[in-house]
């Protein structure tokens, strides 16, 4: 098992998507009369929570961007001579957010269509 980021999984990547869509869900269900009082304080809560974690990532990967050449992270000593004089820097952004996405897409995708072909035991 490898650790890694909190909030860089499937799980993480679910929860955050979940709270950033929470106030405008409860905002619609208020204008259909179906909101519920004291629930605000839950979801300003929860929206805190994920913008932080959002905040928290985003930091620390402009913090890796800054302090690693391309061709360090690569191991390649004679090119991170080279990238260390031109400033390149290694975006682990967007292949840990692609990659992260990409794997929740094919999850739920699979839940979705085994959710519209399975077929459940009738009750007796």
């Amino acid at each position: 098992m490898t650790p890694g980021l909190p909030g860089t999984g499937i799980g993480g990547l679910f929860y955050i998507l979940s709270a950033v869509w929470m106030p405008l869900r409860e905002a619609l269900r208020g204008r259909g009369g179906d909101a519920v009082p004291g629930r605000w304080a839950l979801i300003a809560r929860q929206f805190a929570i994920a913008v932080g974690i959002i905040v928290a990532m985003t930091s620390l990967f402009w913090a890796i961007d800054a302090s690693f050449p391309a061709s360090v992270a690569a191991g390649d000593a004679e090119a991170a001579a080279a990238a260390s004089s031109t400033g390149a820097r290694l975006s682990l952004r967007v292949p840990i957010i692609l990659g992260t996405t990409g794997i929740l897409v094919a999850v739920l995708t699979a839940v979705q269509i085994l959710r519209l072909t399975a077929t459940r035991p009738k009750l007796q």
